[in-house]
């Protein structure tokens, strides 16, 4: 009796996870709800610098460091408590929401390159 009721659980179990994997609804770890937004960090800055958004929208930056000239290799949004290393040529991901108005700033580690989120 014991084990018969162990095996229904286990396959009870497996059957939620599997259902769960395959779901739309179940985010792989390199997709992400909202806007995606490609970022090149580069010696001269970001390309864009300057994101629009609308308020309140969700967006999926990812930024990929291109050279390994410049102070390129950290990202920080002092806003959030972000900060990310970037490794050259590794696209890394922050999910972020666009504040009610105005901007949300972002920087390298030395705050000598700039970009930010603008809402519109």
């Amino acid at each position: 009796m014991f084990r018969t009721r162990l095996n229904e659980l286990a396959t009870i179990t497996f059957a939620a996870l599997a259902l769960a994997c395959s779901s739309p609804s179940a985010a792989d770890p390199g997709e992400s709800a909202g806007r995606h937004v490609a970022i090149e960090v580069g010696p001269g800055g970001y390309t864009p610098s300057e994101v629009s958004a609308t308020p309140g929208e969700a967006l999926h930056l990812v930024f990929t460091r291109t050279s390994d000239e410049g102070c390129g290799q950290q990202l920080v949004f002092p806003d959030l408590g972000i900060r990310r290393d970037l490794p050259l040529g590794t696209p890394v991901a922050v999910d972020v929401t666009a504040p009610a108005t105005g901007a949300l700033s972002f920087a390298c580690g030395m705050d000598m390159l700039r970009g930010s989120v603008v809402v519109r």
